[in-house]
């Protein structure tokens, strides 16, 4: 197991960050990764890292500070807070997510509470964010198991059996092995990009996702915009090379903001500040969520959506077979890093710069060209066994995309 893990921290750090010499590396993470963050840590100053910044947090801290500070102590972002993150980004730092998120560990949080939280914590980094989409920096995401999120995973099993399932599931989504931690995922790699020269080589302008859940949706990309998937450059489009998101098998672009019309039922629970919303619809007129219903955490996708004006709107539309090695495990992983590649996805808020093109990279020309903006990107999956997608060219000429919930290209 210590080769497995210290592979998984080089693809993290060579791949998902491709970190520099003389670059500093900012983690955000909770106490729980503790013993894997000592791993990765040491293996980033191996690799020339100037320094490593860590922010800690903790659900439970966090979930007691929710329940009993006031609306306006939790909305006073102090400003050092903000410049934690700012202060590195201004010096080109790495920025890496460590999710170690238990699914349950926001429950019974008042969702208007949670929502407005998230917006006041999230509205200042705007500039930090745009940046990230843009690629202007390197910035990625992967995950480390806990005992609570083990146990949601596989509650048949014993607390130190679900660990260790889970640890060899994630290494296993992730293409890691004991002989490498970088091959497998190479390997991969190529086969997405195969797949996006496919995709960009039609020339799509609309999207029609169908399937018998009752989704029956229709999308423009956004002018100029085209299909990435696995990795990314910083700066695009032919800076370093990073990844993301370790795991990843989507291939992705950034719907017209205004341009979205129909209705989309989810396929998978979405897991979200740890709370689950399950057995939902979203109806868009125009771009814009018209209507909506939950059965399980309506109040929580209420607050999702009441966020900005952005939330109401599609920031990103990604493909993945329904064959996905991480569907293939068999279960829900309640943590949207890997459910989502297991699944077609869609995601509200804050739209993807990267995949745009256009000589003019401000936010006001890229608006124009259809980007969504919000302080969020939350992702839900909505692929199934029998999704079809039909595309429209930019001549207008009609071909199948997905069929029986795979490529047909």
């Amino acid at each position: 197991m210590d080769k497995l893990l210290y592979n998984y921290a080089d693809l993290i750090l060579q791949r998902g960050l491709a970190l520099e010499k003389e670059q500093i590396l900012v983690i955000e993470t909770t106490v729980e990764t503790i013993d894997f963050l000592r791993i990765l840590t040491k293996r980033a100053y191996e690799l020339g890292a100037k320094d490593v910044i860590i922010h800690f947090s903790d659900a439970e801290l966090t979930k007691t500070r929710l329940q009993y500070a006031s609306e306006k102590t939790i909305t006073d972002v102090p400003n050092w807070q903000i410049e934690s993150q700012t202060y590195y980004g201004d010096k080109n730092a790495c920025f890496l997510r460590l999710i170690s998120d238990d699914p349950d560990g926001l429950k019974g949080v008042d969702h208007e509470k949670l929502s407005l939280w998230k917006k006041a914590v999230s509205a200042p980094l705007n500039d930090l964010n745009f940046k990230k989409k843009e690629n202007l920096l390197k910035w990625s995401a992967s995950a480390v198991p806990n005992k609570k999120w083990a146990k949601k995973v596989f509650p048949d099993l014993n607390q130190e059996e679900a660990v260790k399932k889970l640890w060899n599931s994630i290494l296993k989504s992730c293409y890691v092995t004991e002989d490498s931690g970088l091959d497998g995922w190479d390997k991969h790699v190529e086969e997405l990009k195969r797949n996006v020269e496919k995709l960009n080589g039609l020339n799509l302008r609309t999207l029609h996702f169908k399937n018998n859940k009752g989704t029956d949706l229709v999308l423009d990309i956004c002018d100029g915009g085209i299909f990435a998937g696995g990795i990314c450059h910083c700066p695009e489009p032919d800076g370093v090379i990073f990844a993301p998101n370790i795991p990843s098998e989507e291939i992705l672009t950034t719907p017209h903001r205004l341009k979205v019309n129909g209705t989309v039922y989810n396929s998978f629970p979405l897991s979200y500040s740890g709370n689950i919303i399950d057995d939902f619809y979203l109806k868009f007129k125009d771009g814009l969520v018209v209507d909506y219903h939950a059965g399980t955490g309506e109040d929580i996708l209420k607050g999702i959506l009441e966020t900005d004006e952005g939330t109401k709107r599609l920031g990103e539309v990604a493909f993945v077979p329904y064959d996905s090695p991480i569907n293939k495990l068999g279960f829900i992983f309640y943590n949207t890093l890997f459910d989502e590649n297991a699944s077609c996805h869609l995601a509200l808020g804050a739209g993807y710069t990267d995949v745009m093109k256009g000589e003019d990279r401000s936010r006001e020309a890229l608006i124009k060209q259809g980007l969504n903006t919000s302080a969020l990107h939350v992702d839900f999956m909505f692929g199934t066994s029998d999704m079809e997608c039909t595309g429209t060219t930019r001549d207008n000429k009609i071909v199948s995309i997905f069929r029986n919930g795979l490529f047909d290209v």
